[in-house]
């Protein structure tokens, strides 16, 4: 189930490389290396979008954290 939505975007760009290369009368051109790269950056960004905030929040004490809402 995690993984649908990143699939249903990657063929949704895919399909939007083969619609506009067609239009315009172009050879699609895909490049996996573009795709494993950009893979592995929002990986990265994943990672520490979600590590930024736990670090914070682990340098709270649980109780005055809830008594102050933060």
């Amino acid at each position: 189930m995690t993984l649908a939505r990143p699939r249903a975007g990657a063929a949704a760009g895919v399909l939007a490389v083969v619609a506009v290369a067609a239009s315009k009368q172009w050879t699609p051109v895909l490049d996996l290396r573009l795709a494993g790269a950009s893979a592995l950056a929002g990986i990265v960004v994943g990672a520490l979008a979600g590590a930024l905030p736990a670090l914070k929040a682990s340098r709270l004490e649980p109780a005055a954290a809830l008594q102050e809402g933060t």
